[in-house]
């Protein structure tokens, strides 16, 4: 006889593409039932999840229900003040009269996401967003978790141990190894219990806590946030689908950057196929100059050409990349590619992009500032890149094989040139 299958226990929390699909439902006027049906959550999940989270703001001018008959002077006490206390929203606080009036749509509905005059209402607005809610989850979560399972006297049982043993230089780990279970606690507590300041001594004393710095953390959440709610579509399993249902070629886009103190940066384009790349300087490392930038390109060949030869793009999730819509605009308001993400920290994903960028550094090697170049430099640095004989393609070099599968004007277009072999030069000399 088989054994009945385990059922799967419900999740208890929200994630946070859950809480996206909320603020998204919640902005186009659906109701909480259609939110837990698409959710598989019950409604009184979701309406704790507004409740709690939602944000309160504040009146922007005198909302009291009084303020068109008011005709009160200097009610905060400011005797030089000019100002009808009916048009101040400061002096509500003052007046015992003061009752507030909020809006008819608020009071139905109980939270402003799908109106219209959000953005410019004056009224107390109530408004749910999903990484705010994200924020406030994380934050009550840590809290709860935070602090130490021991009663004061026990703290204090400690703290006569360790704290002299520390400041005579012992490690907290030889401590817990020579005391044993007298300590009733592991090394880790021991060490949080010090940097929490309970005891009296403190991470000062610990030598190696000193000499060691904290290690670096990053903070991802931004990147999370647009990668759950923006990048909708444009994700790395999206662009698998799109190259599995259409017969198209892919080029990969990043940039390259040169000192810290410089606002130019490279914009390479590389096509997959013939392992040929193209760049483009940039003034600005910035989402709009990466918007200029193709737009200039489509420009230069012609929307339809632009199309051919950029049907979809695959990109990373660096800040320059975020304008989505702006990318995949044509100049004529059409369509003119498609763009997808690589997974966070995947940068082998479009790893031939990557790869080709040691050919630059050859010729601009990191730390070399780039406000020094101009488009001529770039073209000319590219063509000798593109005119350099690789293994990979069998002794043939990216321009040869681009220009048995590449259209005659995008060369043309471009100002894309063959270098004779022995003329390439792949070495700083060649800008100089």
């Amino acid at each position: 006889m088989k054994k009945p299958k385990k059922q799967k226990t419900p999740k208890k929390h929200l994630s946070y593409d859950e809480r996206v699909i909320i603020e998204t439902m919640l902005n186009d006027a659906e109701s909480i039932s259609s939110i837990a049906r698409k959710l598989q959550r019950p409604k009184s999940t979701i309406s704790r999840e507004i409740h709690r989270n939602a944000i309160t703001s504040k009146a922007t001018v005198n909302n009291c229900v009084h303020r068109r008959e008011c005709i009160y002077l200097h009610i905060c006490g400011n005797e030089a003040c000019t100002k009808h206390c009916s048009s101040c929203a400061r002096c509500v606080k003052y007046c015992s009269e003061y009752e507030p009036e909020l809006c008819k749509k608020l009071v139905s509905l109980g939270i402003c996401n799908s109106c219209k005059k959000k953005g410019y209402c004056t009224f107390v607005k109530r408004v749910y967003k999903a990484s705010e809610a994200e924020k406030h989850y994380r934050n009550t979560l840590i809290g709860r978790r935070s602090g130490f399972d021991l009663t004061y006297e026990e703290i204090a049982h400690i703290d006569a141990i360790v704290s002299p043993r520390i400041q005579n230089g012992q490690s907290p780990y030889h401590i817990v190894q020579s005391e044993g279970d007298s300590l009733g606690i592991s090394e880790s507590t021991l060490r949080r219990l010090i940097a929490g300041c309970e005891l009296d001594a403190r991470d000062i004393d610990l030598k190696e806590k000193v000499r060691r710095k904290p290690r670096k953390t990053t903070n991802r959440t931004m990147k999370k946030e647009f990668l759950s709610k923006e990048k909708a579509g444009h994700k790395y399993e999206d662009y698998l689908e799109f190259i599995s249902e259409n017969d198209c070629s892919v080029v990969e886009m990043d940039c390259v950057e040169g000192t810290k103190d410089d606002t130019s940066v490279l914009l390479t384009l590389y096509f997959r196929a013939a392992k040929f790349q193209l760049a483009f300087i940039m003034r600005e490392h910035t989402s709009s100059s990466v918007v200029d930038t193709l737009d200039k390109i489509e420009t230069i060949l012609g929307s339809e050409l632009f199309s051919q030869m950029f049907p979809a793009i695959l990109t990373d999730n660096g800040h320059e990349f975020l304008d989505i819509h702006g990318m995949e605009r044509s100049i004529n308001g059409d369509t003119r590619t498609k763009i997808f993400f690589c997974e966070p920290n995947r940068s082998d994903e479009k790893g031939g992009c990557e790869n080709n960028h040691k050919r630059i550094r050859d010729i601009i090697p990191k730390g070399t500032s780039l406000e020094q170049f101009n488009q001529f430099d770039i073209n000319k640095m590219m063509n000798h890149i593109n005119s350099y004989k690789r293994k990979s393609l069998y002794g043939k070099t990216p321009y040869e094989v681009a220009v048995n599968i590449f259209p005659e004007d995008f060369f043309i277009l471009l100002g894309i040139e063959q270098i004779p072999a022995d003329k390439v030069i792949m070495s700083p000399k060649l800008l100089k």
